[in-house]
């Protein structure tokens, strides 16, 4: 009797332990939180899920949400569209004076004179030449920048107050110059370009520290470090109008200031226009831009606020039959901690978008590995180097990475997605691990799958990546 007991007890630990290592997670890197990291990897081909752990979890995806946002814009527009920026004088124009203001209506374009579109830079040296070429050497009002037609304009909720002074952390306002960015030297408090208005206070305390709150033009510093770095404009449309000026005055037009009064009458002066969606969402895709990606939700409903654009991008998801479960979308670009995705939401939007007519246009967004972007440093050397294009997206606890698989032909084999939260494990630990398990599942020829079991389907500067990529 004890013998066969014995002999019970033997195969019920066998049991246990071949169950054991058949739901073994696909990931094994030491510090993982396994509950909350989710891994999905979907054949194209024959709509097979090979790996799927956790895919209905609501995760936060950090900037993997930049390519929702962008496969919903592909969904409603045009690539080649594009934002238009008028400039009108109003009142009236005699004998080379314009008896009124010059207005800039803006938009939200987030690409006006940026560094990452050679396209868009010349903006004032455009308006002084279109002023001149309409003979005015004198305006007796001002430059002023019109924001009425872009309505909210606040900071998405669940951005991290330590992000707000940094150029990744600068909000989407109606008007946007230079990426709204500015490098500012201190204790010279010499900034490049000239941003109007900035204060800055010394606070008591121990180490160095600069900060400033949102919606402040004071920048609070601790310490006597010297600074030299890159911050976000408080206000970007007060180093707009004085470029504008400026340059106007260095190309002969007076800029009076005086008060002028209101006049229905307007004149086009000049129109700009952005480069095309489609090179706005490569540039924003490949360098993980938060505030391009914004500018492209905000695009979905042109006039509307963030929550109008939101819910267009959820109703072009149900009308294209993928389920919302679990998720809640506060912004484009993943900066908020407020996100909730799912890796089944982010493997459907991805499938949908491999099959419908405008794929070239979305798949081509994605930075491939060993290559571009993001993902210059990912798979380097390896035979997915080149064949694997994804979008990655880190902040603090958070690694998630969304894309493709390609055969040699530039066909899209398989959709891949994880998302990590709360791991405690070293970043590049964890990222070893993900190139490990990829690596296992496809071969060399990258044509068909290792086997896996059944049962198991159930950068830059870190310190501040880690928060904003």
């Amino acid at each position: 009797m004890k013998a066969i007991l014995k002999i019970r007890a033997v195969i019920a630990l066998t049991f246990i332990a071949c169950s054991a290592l058949a739901y073994a997670f696909p990931l094994n890197v030491h510090g993982l939180d396994t509950l909350n990291t989710a891994i999905l990897i979907r054949d194209l081909r024959f709509g097979h899920d090979i790996v799927s752990a956790n895919i209905d979890r609501s995760l936060i995806p950090a900037s993997v949400m930049k390519s929702v946002t962008v496969a919903s814009m592909l969904n409603l527009a045009d690539p080649q569209e594009r934002f238009a920026t008028p400039v009108v004088a109003t009142g009236t124009i005699r004998n080379g004076v314009l008896d009124g203001n010059l207005v800039v209506k803006v938009c939200g374009d987030p690409t006006i004179e940026s560094q990452f579109l050679p396209e868009t830079q010349g903006f004032a040296d455009s308006i002084a030449a279109a002023v001149r070429r309409m003979g005015i050497t004198k305006i007796r009002g001002n430059v002023l920048i019109d924001e009425s037609d872009f309505p909210d304009a606040t900071t998405p909720p669940g951005w991290m107050d330590e992000d707000i002074p940094w150029y990744y952390g600068a909000r989407l306002q109606g008007a946007n110059f230079r990426d709204n960015r500015f490098r500012l030297r201190y204790p010279s408090k010499k900034t490049e370009p000239f941003v109007p208005d900035l204060k800055f206070s010394v606070i008591k305390g121990k180490g160095s520290k600069i900060d400033r709150k949102d919606g402040s033009e004071t920048f609070l510093v601790r310490g006597t470090r010297a600074i030299n770095d890159i911050f976000s404009m408080p206000y970007p449309r007060k180093a707009m109008s004085y470029e504008i000026v400026s340059t106007l005055k260095r190309a002969g037009v007076e800029v009076a200031g005086q008060s002028v009064k209101p006049s229905d009458e307007e004149t086009e002066i000049y129109v700009h226009h952005s480069s095309p969606f489609g090179e706005i969402m490569q540039s924003l895709m490949f360098r993980s831009d938060n505030l391009m990606a914004e500018g492209m939700l905000r695009a979905l409903t042109p006039g509307g606020s963030r929550a109008d654009a939101i819910m267009e991008e959820q109703a072009v998801w149900s009308m294209a039959g993928i389920s919302n479960h679990g998720i809640n979308i506060v912004d484009g670009s993943g900066l908020s901690r407020d996100n909730r995705l799912t890796a089944r939401f982010l493997g459907d939007v991805y499938t949908y978008m491999a099959t419908d007519s405008f794929s070239n246009d979305y798949l081509t967004l994605f930075p491939k590995a060993g290559f571009d972007g993001t993902m210059k440093n990912f798979l380097v050397s390896t035979p997915l180097s080149g064949r694997v294009a994804m979008k990655t997206g880190s902040m603090k606890g958070v690694q998630s990475y969304g894309g493709y698989l390609f055969d040699e032909n530039g066909y899209p084999t398989h959709v891949i997605v994880f998302m990590v939260n709360n791991f405690r494990c070293s970043r590049a630990a964890l990222k070893k691990d993900i190139e490990r398990l990829l690596l296992e599942k496809f071969n060399v020829s990258l044509q068909i799958e290792n086997p896996i079991d059944a049962d198991d389907q159930e950068n830059n500067d870190e310190q501040r990546l880690d928060r904003a990529t």
